[in-house]
């Protein structure tokens, strides 16, 4: 027998936008795309980066050092949920509660 549980409403998304000049050059969509889920969409308008999704990754080596320090002012929707010495991890919104404990 299978289950499956859906959220009664879904899950807020993360958007990321960095501008143009905080990207490194030649920067490949592709490189963007692989580190990304399946459900994050990753697309460059008018060289600017734009990710959204409910978990959205930012990699160090995409973005000028300079840049670095203020990477999570890119974040537009969601938080900085996470921040490294090489990546940045963007969600879409924070739990609301707690789950609720099994019972046994």
């Amino acid at each position: 027998m299978y289950s499956c549980s859906v959220p009664d409403e879904p899950r807020g998304q993360a958007e990321v936008l960095i501008p143009h000049g905080w990207l490194l050059p030649n920067l490949s969509l592709d490189a963007v795309r692989s580190l990304q889920r399946g459900d994050t969409t990753s697309d460059l308008e008018k060289g600017d980066l734009r990710l959204a999704g409910v978990e959205v990754l930012v990699a160090r080596n995409w973005v000028k050092e300079e840049f670095w320090p203020r990477i999570q002012d890119a974040v537009q929707k969601g938080y900085a949920a996470e921040k490294t010495y090489t990546f940045m991890r963007a969600h879409g919104d924070r739990r609301r509660s707690r789950r609720p404990k099994k019972s046994s």
